[in-house]
């Protein structure tokens, strides 16, 4: 376990404000108070994290104020630096892109198959704050989101042309002091991945979005988290694909919820080859309505 001299702290605390303490409660005493009254500390790693919590709660101007201090803490493996607070999510486009493939026509014969649209992109604008209160302090935070589906992905109502994959990690940055990260939800074409005869149903997946201060170990935003759930669904006389993102409560008791929704209509009449790609075009919001309809923004 390392050890910190607390004394050594406290007196480079004190050489950059003589008179910490005496006149107002400085925002570097909850700091004080967790270090001890002791010279030394043999922290475990739960002080450890402890303290470096309340590094976070520091204003980014108390920072760079007491940074000799500080500085006296990063041997004991503490970062200085503030973590992402206060997310908010925020639609901002929708995009579309043919999807081109090689299908199996009623001869068993392969055809190609350019579907227009053939790809639906959501895109969103996932946004945060500074514990801080200055995105600088956040330049070396690393975020990433952490999807986790509660069934698979490709049980009814979809089909095996959905992906296998049931919980990975997406979007790595080595910086957070944009204060924002572009989050884009696409699906193939709803007539491709769906079973047909069409059947009612979901697949939802839990999403955190996540920091790191060494790209190793990972924590979740406290209030980043959100459900997706995809699925088909009867809308009066038809069938139809709906997407939708809300917080998830009670780790995310922001209220939140974009849904959308597209008519399925008839079955594809040629069916796929595995393994094609995707190409995509970018678009606006209000291009939405061209496929489908728009139920929530948020």
């Amino acid at each position: 376990m390392p050890n910190i001299n607390v004394a050594q702290f406290r007196a480079q605390a004190h050489a950059a404000n003589p008179t910490l303490g005496r006149l107002v409660r400085s925002s570097l005493q909850p700091l004080l108070d967790e270090l001890g009254p002791g010279p030394m500390l043999v922290a475990d790693a739960a002080r450890i994290w402890r303290l470096q919590e309340q590094t976070f709660r520091l204003p980014f101007d108390r920072q760079t104020k007491y940074r000799a201090a500080l500085a006296l803490l990063q041997p004991a493996g503490l970062v200085i630096c503030g973590r992402p607070v206060e997310p908010s999510m925020h639609f901002v486009r929708f995009d579309t892109g043919p999807y081109m493939y090689v299908g199996i026509d009623a001869n068993r014969k392969p055809t190609p198959v350019t579907l227009d649209p053939g790809s639906l992109h959501h895109v969103f604008d996932f946004k945060w704050k500074s514990s801080t209160g200055h995105l600088l302090s956040l330049a070396r935070v690393w975020t990433r989101e952490h999807v986790r589906f509660r069934t698979s992905q490709r049980a009814p109502p979809f089909n095996d042309v959905m992906p296998v994959e049931m919980d990975f990690h997406w979007g790595e940055s080595q910086s957070a002091s944009s204060g924002f990260g572009r989050d884009d939800h696409s699906i193939k074409p709803p007539r491709l991945v769906c079973r047909h005869p069409w059947v009612a149903g979901e697949n939802v997946a839990e999403q955190w979005y996540q920091y790191s201060l060494d790209g190793r170990v990972w924590q979740n935003i406290p209030g980043a988290a959100y459900l997706l759930t995809k699925g088909v669904r009867q809308a009066g006389q038809q069938w139809v694909f709906f997407f939708r993102k809300s917080n998830w409560a009670p780790h995310n008791t922001k209220v939140y919820c974009f849904e959308a929704e597209y008519r399925l209509g008839h079955a594809l009449p040629s069916p796929p080859q595995p393994a094609q790609s995707w190409m995509r075009t970018n678009g606006t919001p209000s291009e939405v309505g061209r496929y489908g309809r728009v139920i929530s923004h948020g």
